[in-house]
């Protein structure tokens, strides 16, 4: 039987299945740290690495693992409701980096292993950016607000590291519309 799905069916299937990395990693980067570097300042988190993922497949569709990343991050640590907002409302600034990938720019991003660490930076830089902003409005005093933005730095390298990658495999760091009809274009011929 060929049975086939449309696109808004693929789509809600391929974003269930990245949140559904997105929880289990966080969870097991979580329980490591937890367990084996308890008392070190520094986090490594893979909301921005999964973000930029999004973004590249399904552009504005992000923010919702933006903001599940952050709020799983908040849950798993323990934080307050205050830490909730900061981190699930301050990854969403990341959304601002969509302008950027309008027209054919997904595809020199992707086709550019410097660009792509640029865009994965940003993608980092910008949640960064909007937990320490939300911090701000949530009276936090300005150290803290900095502290939302340094502990992460451990997370700029590894979203690096993980973008430089998925970007080689095919597909997989691609506007999932172009890729669809370049597979259907491919299987044509």
């Amino acid at each position: 039987m060929n049975q086939k799905i449309s696109l808004s069916q693929y789509r809600a299937i391929d974003l269930t299945i990245l949140a559904a990395v997105l929880a289990l990693c966080q969870s097991l980067i979580y329980l490591a740290s937890s367990r084996w570097f308890p008392e070190q300042l520094y986090v490594v988190s893979p909301v921005a690495a999964m973000t930029a993922l999004v973004l590249m497949r399904w552009s504005a569709c992000a923010g919702i693992h933006a903001a599940l990343g952050g709020v799983l991050f908040a849950a798993l640590s323990g934080g307050s409701w205050k830490h909730f907002l900061i981190y699930g409302i301050g990854n969403l600034l990341s959304l601002a980096i969509l302008p950027v990938l309008r027209g054919d720019r997904k595809e020199k991003i992707r086709g550019d292993a410097l660009l792509t660490i640029v865009f994965a930076l940003a993608v980092q830089l910008l949640m960064q950016l909007g937990r320490g902003a939300v911090a701000a409005l949530l009276a936090f005093p300005w150290v803290g607000c900095l502290g939302f933005i340094t502990t992460d730095l451990l997370s700029e390298l590894f979203t690096c590291f993980v973008c430089w990658i998925v970007r080689r495999i095919d597909g997989l760091f691609e506007d999932q519309k172009h890729y669809l009809l370049r597979i259907q274009s491919e299987q044509t011929r």
